[in-house]
């Protein structure tokens, strides 16, 4: 027995934490959002892209996460994501919010 195992007739496994709760999926999809902006703030663009994705994998429907990841994969000169990812913004949402910032970016990336 070395210094580091447990002493004999104890068992290796660690309780964990009950968990109180499991996020819903929007809740999972905003966390991954509100992540996605900080690491963009922070030019962690490969960060802020997956947990982009994740957020449109999560719920394909919500046009924020697919403005979210087309602001993402200009950044990171994915052209042809991008114009996908706005196109489908306005598809989704033509008089949302971010539907202007969205055709902006649409006639830059043309």
């Amino acid at each position: 027995m070395s210094k580091g195992d447990p002493p004999e007739g104890t068992s290796v496994h660690r309780k964990l934490p009950k968990v109180q709760r499991v996020q819903t999926d929007d809740e999972r999809v905003d966390e991954d959002l509100r992540v996605a902006k900080f690491y963009m703030r922070d030019d962690n663009l490969p960060g802020a892209y997956l947990r982009a994705k994740d957020a449109v994998k999560v719920q394909p429907d919500y046009s924020a996460g697919h403005f979210a990841l087309g602001e993402i994969a200009q950044k990171m000169k994915k052209k042809d994501e991008a114009v996908a990812e706005y196109q489908t913004y306005l598809k989704l949402d033509p008089a949302g919010e971010k539907a202007k910032a969205a055709r902006l970016a649409l006639e830059q990336l043309q």
